[in-house]
């Protein structure tokens, strides 16, 4: 999510704009500035996916015991929301040293914003992985924003040059719940989620980047936000929350 600048260069201005202006104007105004570009939307099929992932899962045991390769565990490939599903839930069932000892790369891709090139995707040479340097705030280089059990780089696809959010989750600590609200939903307010790729022992989620940071990093960078600005983002946090709730899911990690 990205912020309107608080600089003193612009101060007096917006003081002069919000006197002559109700909240309702100021909310207007901001969302024709912030508007998204597609509307939200859910399909109730996707929830049909997530409840069958136990069953793919189940599956994807049964061919390793007989000595098959699975699909999604030899190559990254594009897939179904139910294949990521079950990629996920297979990996986070897994001893963490049998990824160690693989060739290469595995993954499920569900946005073709990401490019795989003959079953591969590596990192320099398909996508460039960078510390997340957030635009207003004066930090080292070597900065980057740590989400739960993991760290965030900003990555951007080679061939595309789309730039998105890239989760780095340890295998051992990753579960499936760390993905299943992106995969199963769409809607304006939740980061889509683009893919999830293993690399030896770390989960690498591709996803929708907030290039704004955090309401938290902001507040840090920036000092107190406006009124206006308060109420802008809370009304979005809000509308994500309403979708959930309408989808009997709770969200226990707001930030």
């Amino acid at each position: 999510m990205e912020y309107m600048s608080t600089g003193s260069d612009n101060k007096e201005e917006i003081d002069l704009l919000i006197k002559h202006l109700n909240v309702s104007d100021v909310i207007d105004i901001m969302e024709n500035l912030y508007a998204s570009e597609e509307p939200a939307v859910y399909e109730p099929s996707l929830m049909t996916m997530c409840q069958d992932s136990n069953q793919n899962d189940e599956r994807s045991k049964s061919l390793l015991l007989s000595g098959q390769e699975v699909p999604w565990l030899s190559s990254v490939r594009y897939g179904t929301v139910e294949d990521l599903l079950a990629f996920a839930n297979h990996i986070s069932n897994t001893a963490k040293h049998f990824y160690g000892q693989r060739p290469q790369e595995s993954g499920i891709l569900l946005n073709m914003v990401i490019t795989p090139q003959n079953g591969r995707y590596q990192i320099d040479s398909d996508v460039l992985l960078i510390p997340w340097k957030l635009t207003y705030r004066n930090i080292g280089s070597d900065f980057i924003p740590r989400g739960a059990f993991g760290k965030v780089y900003l990555a951007q696809d080679i061939k595309t040059k789309k730039r998105m959010a890239c989760k780095l989750i340890p295998v051992d600590q990753f579960k499936p719940s760390d993905v299943e609200i992106q995969a199963c939903f769409r809607h304006e307010n939740i980061a889509e989620l683009y893919g999830a790729v293993l690399w030896g022992e770390t989960v690498h989620l591709f996803m929708e980047a907030g290039e704004g940071g955090s309401v938290l990093e902001k507040l840090e960078s920036c000092g107190p936000m406006r009124e206006f600005e308060i109420i802008w983002v809370t009304k979005h946090v809000l509308k994500g929350l309403d979708f959930l709730h309408s989808k009997k899911v709770i969200h226990h990690d707001i930030k």
